[in-house]
């Protein structure tokens, strides 16, 4: 702490001690008073008192410009009557001075004590046999006080800023777990829910009973997996795990590739025709953002079957470019339903974070017949030729 250049730093006095500090003044004052009265008469010593009494005083607001006002009245009291007294309160005064200031401020005082007990010990006899190292004890037992006083105050400065971070990362930690299950909630519960609603408003007008049969089982399926997402969410939050299950759930299993060609089916089960396209090579991502375009992908995905579930057409494409991996989703709609799709909910505000996290970039945008989204995520491993996929139409 020593070797810091915190501790070293300027700083104020500590309230207890600025407390003490006027107390003490406040009596020195009175005191000087009470002689001037007895005396009957008011001199220039009582008047460098009085001046002196107020500089020390000053340390309790303007360190600084206290330490040089001590420095000015000693050596003038010094100067004009040659009394070691100013150096006995010089050297005192040394304690207060490395209490509160600047190392080159604690060497200007040292020289200035110095330099005036030289002077004095050389061209005047009030310095006793001894004096000079009776100054020098009490300025070293001074500037050991004011050190003591410097490192207590250093030290609750420290344990107040751990204090304030840990609050600080106690704080982050808290946000972080509600996003967590903000996102839970949002990416997994409500993509389940979406197929729910989906499939039971398509019910009645389902043309025969395997159709129905289809989405009873889709409803079915949507809603056991919600529920056993509430309940993951509620162990997490109670800090316990249900039957040994993961408090994380992930909405799908696999890559980005399986996933894509998943969510082709689930638009085709919509009556969506879609187009899937993936490569065949393997696509360089890491693990990390190849989950990002997967959320990515459900999440834009689930915004086409939410607030367009009667597009005419939709395709999901894994492009593997030169030094990245290309996800594009987009829909084809009816005209009443053009622009439907939204770009500022929560889904595709987090998507975009997590894509842009991981170097990528996300853009979605309405089209003149529907609606695009195209996220991009750096690619790791060998460069491969581009086109090289395997294209699959599904058709109503």
């Amino acid at each position: 702490m020593l070797g810091s250049k915190a501790f070293w730093q300027q700083r104020s006095l500590h309230p207890i001690a600025r407390i003490l500090l006027i107390v003490v003044v406040s009596v020195l004052v009175c005191t000087a008073l009470g002689f001037i009265v007895a005396a009957g008469r008011f001199t220039r010593a009582d008047l460098l008192a009085l001046m002196l009494c107020a500089a020390i005083a000053a340390f309790a607001w303007h360190p600084l410009t206290a330490a040089f006002m001590v420095i000015v009245i000693c050596s003038l009291g010094s100067a004009l009557t040659g009394s070691a007294g100013d150096l006995l309160e010089l050297a005192i005064a040394l304690g207060l001075v490395a209490a509160t200031c600047a190392p080159w401020v604690i060497a200007i005082h040292v020289l200035a004590l110095g330099m005036l007990t030289a002077n004095i010990a050389l061209n005047s006899s009030s310095l006793t046999d001894g004096g000079v190292f009776g100054i020098a004890g009490i300025a070293v037992i001074s500037f050991l006080a004011g050190l003591t006083f410097r490192l207590i105050s250093a030290r609750e400065a420290f344990f107040a800023s751990e204090r304030a971070r840990v609050v600080r990362e106690l704080a982050t930690l808290a946000r972080e777990e509600q996003e967590r299950i903000a996102d839970e909630l949002h990416d997994g519960i409500a993509h389940d829910l979406t197929l729910v609603l989906f499939h039971a408003r398509a019910l009645p007008l389902q043309p025969d009973e395997a159709a129905r049969q289809l989405s009873l089982t889709t409803i079915e399926g949507s809603a056991e997996k919600a529920l056993d997402r509430i309940q993951s969410l509620l162990s997490l939050i109670g800090g316990t795990s249900a039957d040994g299950a993961d408090s994380c759930p992930t909405r799908d299993d696999g890559d980005v590739i399986n996933v894509a060609t998943s969510l082709g089916a689930l638009l085709k089960d919509a009556r969506i025709p879609t187009r899937v396209s993936t490569p065949r090579t393997p696509l360089g991502a890491t693990p990390a953002a190849d989950r990002a375009l997967t959320e990515t992908a459900i999440e834009a995905v689930t915004n086409i079957l939410k607030h367009a579930p009667n597009s005419r057409s939709a395709s999901v494409e894994i492009l593997r470019q030169p030094g990245t991996v290309e996800l594009v989703v987009k829909n084809v709609s009816t005209p009443l339903m053009k622009g439907a799709i939204g770009g500022s909910g929560r889904g595709l505000v987090r998507a975009r974070q997590r894509v842009i996290h991981h170097g990528g970039q996300l853009q979605s945008e309405a089209t003149a017949d529907g609606w695009i989204l195209r996220a991009n995520v750096p690619a790791s491993g060998a460069e491969v030729e581009r086109g090289v996929t395997k294209s699959e139409s599904r058709t109503a």
